[in-house]
Protein backbone atom coordinates (compact mmCIF):
# COMPACT_ATOMS: atom_id res chain seq x y z
CA UNK A 1 0.00 0.00 0.00
CA UNK A 2 1.52 3.35 -1.00
CA UNK A 3 1.95 6.09 1.56
CA UNK A 4 0.27 9.46 1.35
CA UNK A 5 3.74 10.97 0.97
CA UNK A 6 4.43 8.89 -2.15
CA UNK A 7 1.11 9.91 -3.67
CA UNK A 8 1.87 13.58 -2.97
CA UNK A 9 5.36 13.13 -4.44
CA UNK A 10 3.80 11.63 -7.57
CA UNK A 11 1.52 14.66 -7.94
CA UNK A 12 4.42 17.09 -7.44
CA UNK A 13 6.64 15.30 -9.97
CA UNK A 14 3.80 15.17 -12.50
CA UNK A 15 3.08 18.91 -12.14
CA UNK A 16 6.79 19.74 -12.36
CA UNK A 17 6.89 17.84 -15.64
CA UNK A 18 3.96 19.91 -16.97
CA UNK A 19 5.73 23.11 -15.85
CA UNK A 20 8.85 21.89 -17.66
CA UNK A 21 6.88 21.37 -20.87
CA UNK A 22 5.48 24.92 -20.64
CA UNK A 23 8.98 26.30 -20.06
CA UNK A 24 10.18 24.32 -23.08
CA UNK A 25 7.48 25.96 -25.22
CA UNK A 26 8.60 29.35 -23.89
CA UNK A 27 12.19 28.56 -24.90
CA UNK A 28 10.97 27.62 -28.38
CA UNK A 29 9.21 30.99 -28.57
CA UNK A 30 12.44 32.74 -27.66
CA UNK A 31 14.16 30.78 -30.42
CA UNK A 32 11.53 31.81 -32.96
CA UNK A 33 11.09 35.47 -32.10
CA UNK A 34 14.53 36.54 -30.85
CA UNK A 35 16.83 37.40 -33.75
CA UNK A 36 20.35 36.07 -33.59
CA UNK A 37 22.49 33.05 -34.26
CA UNK A 38 21.08 29.68 -33.16
CA UNK A 39 18.55 30.89 -30.61
CA UNK A 40 17.28 27.32 -30.14
CA UNK A 41 20.31 26.34 -28.03
CA UNK A 42 18.39 26.74 -24.74
CA UNK A 43 15.38 24.90 -26.19
CA UNK A 44 17.56 21.97 -27.26
CA UNK A 45 19.54 21.86 -24.00
CA UNK A 46 16.49 21.94 -21.74
CA UNK A 47 14.72 19.49 -24.03
CA UNK A 48 17.40 16.88 -23.46
CA UNK A 49 17.06 17.33 -19.69
CA UNK A 50 13.27 17.13 -19.96
CA UNK A 51 13.73 14.01 -22.06
CA UNK A 52 14.63 12.07 -18.88
CA UNK A 53 11.75 13.39 -16.75
CA UNK A 54 9.10 10.81 -17.80
CA UNK A 55 11.33 8.10 -16.38
CA UNK A 56 11.05 9.80 -12.98
CA UNK A 57 7.26 10.15 -13.45
CA UNK A 58 7.14 6.43 -14.31
CA UNK A 59 9.15 5.35 -11.26
CA UNK A 60 7.35 7.60 -8.76
CA UNK A 61 4.00 6.70 -10.32
CA UNK A 62 4.76 2.99 -9.98
CA UNK A 63 5.56 3.52 -6.28
CA UNK A 64 2.33 5.51 -5.77
CA UNK A 65 0.12 2.74 -7.28
CA UNK A 66 -2.08 5.03 -9.41
CA UNK A 67 -3.83 2.18 -11.21
CA UNK A 68 -3.34 0.39 -14.50
CA UNK A 69 -4.92 3.07 -16.72
CA UNK A 70 -2.72 5.86 -15.33
CA UNK A 71 0.37 3.66 -15.70
CA UNK A 72 -0.52 3.11 -19.38
CA UNK A 73 -0.82 6.88 -19.81
CA UNK A 74 2.61 7.32 -18.23
CA UNK A 75 4.03 4.68 -20.58
CA UNK A 76 2.52 6.56 -23.55
CA UNK A 77 4.04 9.81 -22.25
CA UNK A 78 7.42 8.12 -21.90
CA UNK A 79 7.19 6.86 -25.50
CA UNK A 80 6.19 10.24 -26.97
CA UNK A 81 8.95 12.05 -25.09
CA UNK A 82 11.45 9.39 -26.16
CA UNK A 83 10.90 10.27 -29.85
CA UNK A 84 10.41 14.04 -29.42
CA UNK A 85 14.03 15.24 -29.70
CA UNK A 86 14.69 13.16 -32.82
CA UNK A 87 11.82 14.56 -34.90
CA UNK A 88 13.47 17.89 -35.90
CA UNK A 89 16.54 16.08 -37.24
CA UNK A 90 14.32 14.60 -39.97
CA UNK A 91 13.66 18.04 -41.50
CA UNK A 92 15.94 17.46 -44.53
CA UNK A 93 14.91 13.94 -45.48
CA UNK A 94 11.31 13.89 -44.20
CA UNK A 95 9.99 17.38 -43.48
CA UNK A 96 6.50 16.00 -42.77
CA UNK A 97 8.02 13.86 -40.00
CA UNK A 98 9.88 16.85 -38.55
CA UNK A 99 6.61 18.81 -38.66
CA UNK A 100 5.22 16.37 -36.08
CA UNK A 101 7.56 17.88 -33.45
CA UNK A 102 5.08 20.60 -32.33
CA UNK A 103 2.11 18.23 -32.71
CA UNK A 104 3.87 15.70 -30.50
CA UNK A 105 4.58 18.50 -28.01
CA UNK A 106 0.85 19.21 -27.75
CA UNK A 107 0.18 15.51 -27.11
CA UNK A 108 2.95 15.44 -24.49
CA UNK A 109 1.41 18.46 -22.76
CA UNK A 110 -2.07 16.90 -22.84
CA UNK A 111 -0.82 13.58 -21.43
CA UNK A 112 1.23 15.40 -18.80
CA UNK A 113 -1.83 17.39 -17.69
CA UNK A 114 -4.00 14.27 -17.63
CA UNK A 115 -1.46 12.41 -15.51
CA UNK A 116 -0.95 15.40 -13.18
CA UNK A 117 -4.70 15.75 -12.63
CA UNK A 118 -5.01 12.03 -11.92
CA UNK A 119 -2.03 12.18 -9.55
CA UNK A 120 -3.61 15.11 -7.70
CA UNK A 121 -6.91 13.23 -7.35
CA UNK A 122 -5.00 10.19 -6.10
CA UNK A 123 -3.13 12.28 -3.52
CA UNK A 124 -6.47 13.61 -2.22
CA UNK A 125 -8.00 10.15 -1.82
CA UNK A 126 -8.00 8.76 1.71
CA UNK A 127 -5.71 5.80 2.18
CA UNK A 128 -7.63 2.83 3.62
CA UNK A 129 -6.66 2.10 7.18
CA UNK A 130 -4.84 -1.15 7.70
CA UNK A 131 -6.65 -3.78 9.73
CA UNK A 132 -5.35 -4.18 13.29
CA UNK A 133 -3.17 -7.21 13.99
CA UNK A 134 -5.30 -10.32 14.27
CA UNK A 135 -8.35 -8.69 12.69
CA UNK A 136 -9.67 -10.14 9.42
CA UNK A 137 -8.77 -8.26 6.27
CA UNK A 138 -11.44 -6.17 4.60
CA UNK A 139 -13.98 -8.35 2.83
CA UNK A 140 -12.94 -11.46 4.74
CA UNK A 141 -15.42 -13.00 7.14
CA UNK A 142 -13.88 -14.33 10.34
CA UNK A 143 -14.50 -17.99 11.06
CA UNK A 144 -16.85 -18.75 13.93
CA UNK A 145 -15.80 -21.36 16.41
Amino acid sequence: MPSRGMRITFAIVAWLFVAGVLYQVFLAGIGLFNPGVDQFTAHRGFGWMLHLAPLLVLLVGWAAHPGRQTMWLIAALFTLVLFQPFLPSARVDSPWLAALHPVNAVLIFWLGMTIALRATALAREPIPAEAPQGAPAEGVVAERT
